[in-house]
């Protein structure tokens, strides 16, 4: 059923567009930073505790919906885990993003190449059209390939929608600007680093099924970092490696349009292999 959900899921985020009116997440930051602010006033609940008083009201629910639904499952349960699903992907269409900057880059729209750019990176400030950037905006495809879906349906499939639930809002904990994390925030964010550090090796799996699989592993290997913050630099090595590109080979002209355009098409496979690999077990699990 798992699977069905997600195939349902992704064509209704495929075909109908964004979502991300529906994906507003102002209400989680505004209450989780009130909730933190008034946890840090005692010393034993700011932090894994505090942490958990803030997520257990929003998670228990949908656990406990999806157990009592599960009488008349398909009558209100898929519906429901759809929602729950289509609500943690995102926020934002990566594919969509792509597409619009490789457009405005192909045109010679500099001004909205670098809006685009700036949308997919993140960042307010204006971003040169240059090499540096076309490597910035693939090494994003890579690592939020993971963040916006991969992730969230390896949850979904490992815990329900209730996996897939607490992966989203364990992302959107973060410190106001201008603040270091700490207490409850940084008990959040090493919670995200944790859920996130399988996932982004299946991911990285993923990729080299998809593309290189020998320069993918070797890239992989060469990576050094503490286990905790190492799934980003995974996510890229595995990537790069998939595509059989070195850093140094992306260019100024034309040809960098083609390489994002290649990394995502490289994504979309590892997608397909994913859903493939969910499929395989879940046979398993019938005829087993």
């Amino acid at each position: 059923m798992a699977l069905i959900i997600i195939l349902i899921s992704l064509a209704i985020e495929r075909f109908l567009g964004s979502m991300e009116e529906l994906r507003r997440s102002g209400w989680f930051i505004a209450y989780s930073r009130w909730a933190s602010a008034r946890l840090a006033q005692y010393e034993s609940l700011n932090g894994p505790v505090g942490l958990l008083l803030i997520l257990l009201p929003l998670i228990v629910p949908v656990m406990l919906l999806v157990h009592y639904l599960s009488g008349i499952w398909l009558l209100v349960g898929v519906p429901f885990s759809i929602l729950v699903l289509l609500y943690c992907f995102g926020p934002r269409d990566l594919e969509a993003e792509v597409e619009a900057f490789v457009d405005a880059r192909r045109r010679g729209d500099e001004e909205s190449a670098c809006w685009h750019a700036n949308v997919l990176l993140g960042e307010e400030d204006e971003v040169d059209n240059s090499a540096e950037l076309t490597k910035n905006i693939m090494e994003n495809i890579f690592v939020e390939a993971n963040e916006r879906l991969l992730a969230v349906i390896f949850w979904f499939v490992m815990l329900g929608p209730a996996g897939a639930l607490l992966y989203r809002l364990s992302s959107l904990i973060a410190p106001a600007e201008g603040e270091e994390p700490e207490g409850v925030v940084e008990a959040g964010m090493r919670l995200h680093q944790l859920l996130v550090w399988v996932p982004a090796r299946f991911c990285a799996i993923a990729y080299a099924l998809a593309g290189s699989f020998v320069e993918a592993l070797h890239n992989w290997r060469q990576v050094e970092c503490h286990w905790y913050l190492s799934s980003r630099q995974v996510l890229i090595a595995a990537g790069f490696g998939a595509l059989r590109m070195d850093i140094s080979e992306i260019e100024e002209d034309s040809t960098a349009c083609d390489q994002i355009i290649e990394a995502m098409a490289m994504v979309r496979r590892a997608v397909l292999v994913s859903l493939s690999i969910i499929a395989m077990l879940t046979l398993a699990g019938w005829m087993g």
